[in-house]
């Protein structure tokens, strides 16, 4: 006799629910366990990125500094250009060097020795003026206010920054100086500028709203002459220029502008009189 199999009995709704929150916590883990994984891989993703970026800026971006600490550093830039610093300086040159203008950043002193390209014009960015040459060999002397430029070889433009229009152009063996005055520009010989006798020296001087203290004291120091006027004017601004000019002829025409009477006592004292 056949033996009759049992009746399988429908679940419960009891049994029902119970297998159903079985299955969505089931889903649920496997959906977090998804989670997990994507937010490992994107952390991993992103420290992987901050890595590279960090490295990438370190060797991509970041400029180039050389700094003289305890004494001259000779720097050879990637356009064959020489650099020496002096003791203290800094130079500042960024990735993109050298690009359609070859841009270093000076503080201190040093000697350039640029090479040559008429193409890329060579640029010293200074403190408060602005370098510009195509090759050429000067040096950059900078303390406190003053800013200086002797020249070797070559030319070299001289400016502020934002007034490339107005530079002054320097030839070889001369100086430019503004003798830590910001009104004022001086262009003197360099070479035996110190024993050639003041009748015979020539500069090209430059004073723009400057006091006339300031201007009496730079044709002073260029000179090397000594200048009497009334002390009531020392304040008086003037705006003037003159080019390849002798101490004589530089101080006569300050004196003709402040309608003073002048006096050339001998060839390193001048006195001038209302």
């Amino acid at each position: 006799m056949e033996q009759k199999q049992p009746r399988l009995q429908p679940p419960t709704p009891q049994e029902k629910q119970l297998m159903w929150e079985n299955i969505i916590k089931e889903i649920e883990i496997r959906e977090r366990r998804k989670r997990l994984v994507r937010v490992i891989s994107i952390a991993a993703t992103v420290i992987i990125l901050s890595v590279g970026g960090m490295v990438g800026y370190s060797t991509i971006s970041k400029p180039d500094i050389y700094f003289a600490q305890s004494g001259t550093e000779n720097v050879l830039l990637r356009d064959g250009s020489r650099v020496t610093l002096s003791r203290g300086a800094k130079l500042t040159v960024e990735k993109s060097f050298p690009a359609d203008t070859r841009d270093v950043f000076l503080e201190g002193d040093a000697v350039f020795n640029v090479a040559k390209s008429k193409d890329h014009p060579f640029i010293v960015h200074g403190k408060g003026y602005e370098t510009k040459v195509l090759g050429t060999v000067f040096k950059i002397s900078q303390y406190g206010n003053t800013f200086k430029v002797d020249l070797y070889e070559g030319k070299v433009l001289v400016y502020k920054p934002h007034h490339s229009k107005e530079t002054i152009a320097l030839k070889p063996k001369q100086t430019f100086t503004n003798f830590g005055i910001p009104e004022v520009t001086s262009v003197m010989e360099t070479e035996n500028i110190n024993i050639v006798p003041p009748n015979e020296k020539l500069a090209s001087l430059t004073f723009k709203a400057c006091p006339i203290k300031d201007a009496f004291q730079i044709i002073e120091k260029t000179y090397g002459v000594s200048i009497h006027y009334p002390a009531d004017l020392e304040n008086t601004k003037i705006t003037t220029s003159v080019s390849d000019t002798t101490a004589d002829i530089a101080v006569h025409m300050l004196a003709f502008q402040l309608n003073l009477k002048f006096k050339h006592i001998n060839d390193s004292l001048f006195e001038l009189e209302k």
